[in-house]
């Protein structure tokens, strides 16, 4: 189950195909390895994800690799203004509908946020 509740995003396909789903909302985590706060944050996502009941939210993970001009996570991060991490990304119909940064959010008022708006 805990490998199932969150999508571990490896391309850039594979990322729009997500974020593109009809009728469902996609958080996303944006982390980095390298980042002490994303491995202090990543067990409240892991968890607020098993959790979900909700079958129209769907929890992500994007590691960025910024350090990589190639990498397909540059343009994503950049389009969506991502400057720190961690940071999540609510998305509907491929369009950013919120979003938090820093490892003190409160993540179930965010999804919560989400799951109320329209």
């Amino acid at each position: 189950m805990a490998n199932d509740s969150v999508t571990v995003i490896e391309t850039a396909e594979q990322f729009q195909e997500l974020i593109k789903s009809p009728g469902k909302k996609t958080v996303v985590d944006f982390w980095a390895d390298w980042c002490a706060p994303c491995k202090a944050i990543a067990p409240r996502f892991q968890k607020l994800a098993e959790s979900n009941t909700d079958d129209n939210i769907v929890f992500a993970k994007v590691e960025l690799k910024m350090e990589d001009p190639n990498h397909w996570t540059v343009p994503v991060a950049n389009e969506l203004k991502i400057v720190s991490i961690p940071h999540f990304v609510a998305l509907s119909d491929g369009k950013k509908i919120g979003s938090q940064k820093g490892s003190q959010v409160d993540l179930a008022a965010f999804v919560s946020e989400i799951q109320a708006s329209g």
